[in-house]
């Protein structure tokens, strides 16, 4: 209890300088969170490739995708604030090559947006211009930020 002389004590939790630790365990659960994404992006791939998704973008195909980058999120996102719960500042939260996962993440779900509206505007593209739309790169940008997580992680295991 506060008294006139005495000032309220907040409790303050002390800026830890060094990244949390990572683990296998936290790498395996971000490459299996990856498969999920590479599994919906497959299947949404054989979707175009027969037709199924030509006329609307709320498919089930692309549900499987997105989900998969939405799970990914969250477990990034959760672990970030769980770690500056600890003490790390917000731009070392997470685990050494997972900054550019989460930013991947972000940048997937704008990427989505602007597929949706490219979409919308331009209707679906077929063969090597699936690949080459614009929305589509950003996408392709995006995932290989998140896929690429547990190889910098990796990486950076390897040299220490």
């Amino acid at each position: 209890m506060a008294t006139l002389d005495r000032p309220l004590q907040s409790k303050t939790v002390p800026r830890l300088r060094d990244r949390p630790a990572g683990s296998v365990r936290f790498d395996l659960s971000a490459a299996l969170l990856a498969l999920w994404f590479v599994v919906g992006l497959f299947v949404d791939g054989w979707a175009h490739n027969h037709g199924k998704v030509d006329n609307t973008f709320f498919t089930p195909y692309h549900a499987l995708l997105y989900s998969g980058i939405l799970a990914t999120g969250l477990f990034l996102g959760i672990t970030q604030y769980r770690n500056i719960g600890k003490g790390h500042a917000f731009s070392r939260a997470l685990p050494y090559g997972y900054n550019l996962s989460l930013v991947g993440v972000a940048l997937f779900f704008v990427g989505g947006g602007f597929d949706l509206v490219w979409h919308t505007l331009f209707g679906f593209e077929a063969n090597l211009s699936t690949l080459l739309s614009p929305s589509h790169l950003v996408l392709a940008t995006a995932g290989f930020l998140i896929l690429s997580g547990p190889l910098r992680s990796a990486c950076r295991v390897r040299r220490s």
